[in-house]
């Protein structure tokens, strides 16, 4: 069956259209050209419109406000378009799909994101099927919600990390099966997965949405050894959530006091505590173990299933909608128990 529909295509920089330079590679490809002469060969029933947004970053340079541009160009443009594509270096995509997952659920938007290990001048580039096979997927009736497309499958945006800095399967959909998967004819083969499952985190917020801030938030992985003063010190002042990487199924120490008290006196002025695992799949259940109930003792709450990269987006929204602190560990609660 032939693709056809209107499509918008948001690029954001990234290896995909970088050139070579003195400084190494840098944006400057000629995209558009590129891309109509794709599009005219493979996709002949699709219309399509590029859109740049300028200045084109490295992905390394994403922050939420890059992630707001992002969902300000897809509702600019909402009604004019079928679907919506976005080019999107690699190093940071998980972070940004689930960003514009959070910002856009319950929207209707059909938005799927795509990179490139290698640039599209070079001859053995993996540019030409990612995005190719990511308007196929945005234009496909079954597929909707924000996704990654990348290397013939296609993951939910907000279950999505990547696993590899060179490989051409570069992401990994984690906790929730791929939605879908090419065939090397060019069918896109849809899963049957719940809209619930595949469409989760967080029920929009009452009123009008406020736009990504930045946020005071830190990443902290346990390590054996980890110092409590080094915790200590990194947690003062208190910052505003704490994304904890925690062992096994949410398990941290419980015979040193002294980091329990660090964590319990960032809680108690406002930090916001998730706790997510450090193991490539599964989850966190606080409580199972009862090397736990010290993260559970200083007000920590579980970030169920989801990835690091999807918390950091799911808290960084929340917070963004001026939610309390209280607010914000509610909203978790409820809906990683129920996801």
């Amino acid at each position: 069956m032939a693709t056809t529909g209107r499509v918008l295509v948001i690029y954001t920089g990234g290896t995909l259209g970088m050139v070579e330079t003195d400084q190494g590679w840098a944006p400057g490809a000629d995209l558009d050209g590129w891309l109509r002469e794709l599009v005219a060969r493979e996709l002949p029933g699709v219309a399509f419109e590029l859109v740049s947004l300028e200045p084109l970053i490295d992905s390394s340079n994403a922050r939420p406000q890059e992630w707001q541009r992002i969902v300000d160009a897809v509702e600019s443009r909402a009604d004019e378009f079928d679907a919506f594509v976005v080019l999107h270096g690699t190093d940071t995509l998980g972070f940004s799909a689930a960003a514009v997952h959070f910002a856009l659920r319950g929207t209707g938007r059909t938005v799927v994101l795509t990179g490139a290990q290698r640039s599209l001048v070079l001859p053995d580039s993996d540019a030409p099927a990612n995005v190719s096979g990511a308007i196929r997927a945005a234009l496909h009736p079954r597929v909707s919600g924000v996704s990654i497309y990348f290397d013939r499958t296609l993951v939910a945006g907000h279950h999505a990390t990547k696993i590899s800095s060179e490989d051409d399967h570069a992401f990994d959909s984690v906790n929730l099966p791929p939605l879908a998967t090419m065939t090397h004819n060019g069918r896109l083969v849809v899963r049957d997965i719940e809209p619930a499952a595949s469409m989760a985190g967080g029920a929009p917020t009452p009123g009008p949405r406020k736009p990504y801030r930045p946020v005071d938030l830190v990443v902290l992985t346990l390590h054996p050894g980890l110092q409590a003063s080094r915790v200590r010190s990194l947690l003062t002042p208190a910052p505003e959530a704490v994304v904890l990487r925690a062992y096994g199924t949410g398990n941290a120490p419980d015979d040193d006091p002294e980091l329990l008290d660090a964590l319990q006196q960032a809680n108690d002025a406002g930090t916001v505590l998730v706790v997510t695992t450090q193991c490539p799949h599964g989850g966190v259940h606080l409580g199972r173990y009862a090397v736990s109930q010290g993260l559970l003792s200083v007000g920590a709450v579980s970030g169920g299933d989801f990835t690091s990269d999807a918390l950091v987006a799911w808290v960084t929204d929340l917070l963004s909608q001026g939610l309390s602190p209280e607010q914000v560990r509610e909203a978790i609660k409820q809906q990683t128990h129920t996801h």
